[in-house]
């Protein structure tokens, strides 16, 4: 490090392309990175430091591309989130957490998409579950109520809203049911109490508004 306290890199090179290992550093005795070069190109460990110094990512890189395992903390140094990468895109399982430890996340991806089923949670409890297919949204999405019971149900294809979507009141009971075309509402919606009755609204008999024009007119 010099004394401006500008970055300085320390690296091996085969000829003039870095080959072996590299450390930078940002400031006096904060480190940047630490890694490994191949004919130029990142292979194998990497760690990241933030500003402070701290461990920021550590994953792994193939010939410049990542590669396995790749995890990611909060500056306090819990862990932040795991990913795994084959030949560069994100494929298998991705967990992010909270700085509590809790699970907040859990996706799955295929080839860098999504795919499969997506769960989201706040304090330990799940509070959303999604399905994916090749990145989009396609299947049952359902909502959670903090007791656990669903609050809402939906059914997406290929990102776009198309089925039954329903609202339930905290005891189950269905509270709401709307169907959908093509992200559009398709026919009236259907509402019930939280005992399960249909809600039917009254709808004024033929020549009802005609009369009551009349009686208010005093004719």
């Amino acid at each position: 490090m010099d004394d401006a306290g500008r970055t300085v890199v320390r690296a091996s090179f085969l000829g003039d392309v870095p080959h072996g290992p590299m450390q930078v550093f940002s400031a006096p005795g904060k480190p940047a990175m630490d890694a490994a070069y191949q004919a130029g190109l990142p292979h194998g460990a990497m760690r990241l430091f933030d500003e402070r110094g701290q461990l920021m990512q550590e994953t792994q890189r193939v010939g410049g591309v990542a590669e396995g395992v790749t995890r990611s903390y909060y500056p306090s140094g819990k862990l932040m989130q795991t990913q795994t990468h084959v030949r560069g895109a994100l494929h298998g399982e991705a967990v992010s957490y909270a700085e509590s430890g809790d699970v907040s996340a859990r996706l799955r991806y295929v080839a860098g998409r999504l795919d499969g089923e997506a769960a989201y949670f706040h304090e330990g409890r799940m509070v959303r579950r999604e399905n994916y297919r090749a990145g989009l949204l396609d299947g049952e999405v359902l909502d959670y109520l903090p007791g656990g019971g669903v609050a809402q149900s939906s059914t997406y294809v290929a990102n776009v809203l198309h089925g039954p979507l329903r609202r339930f009141w905290p005891n189950g009971q269905l509270m709401e049911e709307i169907a959908y075309r093509q992200g559009k509402p398709w026919g009236s919606p259907r509402r019930f109490d939280d005992a399960g009755r249909e809600i039917v609204a009254a709808t004024a008999p033929p020549g009802f508004m005609k009369s009551l024009e009349k009686l208010v007119r005093g004719s």
